[in-house]
């Protein structure tokens, strides 16, 4: 009857402990969803978040962490391809926009990156200026710089990269938000 009885008890251990982790799948992805609707591109949102394998045990902190992760990964390429541009193009022209630009991604890559340590060390509302104040400014600058010279060709890859970084820069500006919702319990 003990072995009946701790059989028992053992299966319905495992069931719950399934069920818990069924549950606990669902909740997070609800809580992707949920966070990444309330940004400006929640395709690309969900995307970043699904490509770390924390996301699926992540807080709305740590999903902010794994945006930044995303954004800082996406700004170094902007970056590298901007640099590799700028050292090897022919064109004149080409080469002194990109000689305003390519130190400017870099230093908005760093900028994305620290954003984390910020966001770790100092909570969501520093991080946000960090994006804010120490980011975009960048990008933007060299996206004005690009359409006030349209008789130089830039790259639809520089661009791209461009318009994605921008998006990432929002995104995480977006699920910092979520934060400070949490916290505030709105």
């Amino acid at each position: 009857m003990t072995n009946f009885s701790l059989c028992l008890f053992t299966l319905s251990l495992i069931t719950l402990t399934f069920t818990l982790q069924a549950f606990q799948a669902t909740s997070n992805e609800a809580t992707i969803i949920n966070v990444c609707n309330k940004t400006p591109d929640p395709t690309l949102c969900k995307t970043c978040l699904h490509s770390d394998p924390k996301s699926k045990t992540a807080d709305v902190r740590g999903l902010a962490s794994i945006s930044i992760t995303c954004g800082t990964r996406d700004a170094n390429k902007l970056y590298t391809d901007t640099n590799d541009l700028y050292t090897n193009t022919k064109d004149p022209a080409l080469h002194d926009l990109l000689d305003s630009c390519w130190w400017r991604f870099l230093v908005a890559r760093d900028n994305i990156d620290g954003a984390g340590r910020v966001l770790r060390d100092k909570g969501s509302d520093p991080a946000k200026l960090a994006i804010t104040r120490d980011v975009i400014p960048f990008i933007d600058f060299c996206s004005d710089l690009f359409k006030k010279n349209p008789k130089v060709v830039v790259p639809h890859k520089i661009l791209d990269e461009m318009t994605v970084v921008s998006k990432d820069c929002r995104i995480i500006l977006g699920i910092l938000s979520n934060i400070s919702r949490v916290i505030h319990g709105e």
